[in-house]
């Protein structure tokens, strides 16, 4: 049943599919759900509603009938892990650069494209400036789409310079920041100084360390089986694995770190669920993991 409702991503499988996201949120916050909680989820629906977008324009899953499930189960992970709104909607950001990348491949307003790459990488860079470490997906899938040369890259670093002082201007004009060679130098170092801050977490959290634990796991059967037929598929895989190996990084770096693993999740997950057989025991795993999912675990 659960197969076969979810068999087409539809408009009605995707509202279920939020709905049901909402419920496993009830489930685990119980009577204490806080404002930032119902923000976080929407936040990550919204960048659901995004992920879908690439994968389909993009052609990353030629068969993504079973996507809507990978919200419902990512979402119980989500709600077990800190979560930090600013984070993940830095990450909505960083995928807006990411869909620019894949987009490359076709070559209509390439400019705009390259623009639109810096741009939306410095928004998210300014929301979490740990996001620099994604630097090498960006500049690597832009070479790898494109052939990126350094005219190129100076489009990027045009359109992460216009976003950059778009923001201070705004600043400046609702804070009491001053919009400055001296502030923007200042930036610069408080991202220096947030890397030099930073301490690897080597504290055993269970669902910290389960959930990549598993992504990886994910991932490995992934590459292993579906890496591609054809040189296009292969370099679209060759980009997610960049992204997802820049992804796992930010396990060593940060506790609120599941949301940059959750398109990596989506792809994968959802790729090696649509090549295997529907049967019973398929679907009772699938229900047993979301029913799991929406017990509230105390770690």
């Amino acid at each position: 049943m659960i197969i076969r409702f979810f068999k087409f991503t539809k408009l009605p499988q995707v509202i279920v599919a939020i709905i049901a996201s909402f419920i496993v949120m009830i489930s685990l916050e119980n009577k204490n759900i806080l404002i930032d909680d119902l923000y976080s989820q929407i936040c990550v629906c919204v960048i659901f509603l995004l992920s879908l977008f690439i994968i389909s324009k993009n052609s990353i899953l030629k068969n993504n009938h079973y996507i809507t499930i990978g919200l419902i189960l990512f979402s119980g992970i989500y709600l077990k892990m800190p979560n930090d709104l600013k984070i993940t909607f830095s990450y909505f950001f960083l995928l807006l650069a990411v869909r620019k990348v894949y987009s490359l491949k076709t070559n209509k307003n390439i400019d705009k494209k390259l623009f639109d790459i810096g741009f939306w990488f410095s928004a998210s860079i300014f929301l979490h400036e740990i996001n620099i470490l994604f630097l090498i997906t960006i500049l690597s899938g832009s070479y790898m789409f494109h052939k990126l040369n350094f005219e190129d890259f100076l489009k990027i670093l045009s359109g992460y310079i216009t976003a950059s002082l778009i923001i201070f201007v705004f600043l400046n004009s609702t804070t009491d920041i001053e919009f400055s060679f001296n502030s923007l130098v200042g930036y610069l170092d408080l991202i220096w100084i947030k890397f030099e801050s930073i301490k690897i977490l080597y504290e055993l959290n269970l669902i910290h360390w389960s959930f990549a634990i598993i992504c990886i796991l994910i991932f490995t059967f992934y590459a292993f089986n579906y890496f591609g037929s054809n040189l296009s598929e292969r370099i679209k895989s060759l980009f997610l694995m960049l992204f997802f190996i820049n992804s796992m990084l930010l396990v060593f770096l940060i506790k609120e770190y599941s949301i940059f693993l959750f398109f990596p999740f989506l792809v994968t997950l959802i790729k090696i669920i649509s090549e295997l057989k529907e049967d019973l025991f398929f679907e009772i795993t699938i229900l047993t993991i979301i029913l799991i999912n929406a017990y509230p675990f105390n770690f």
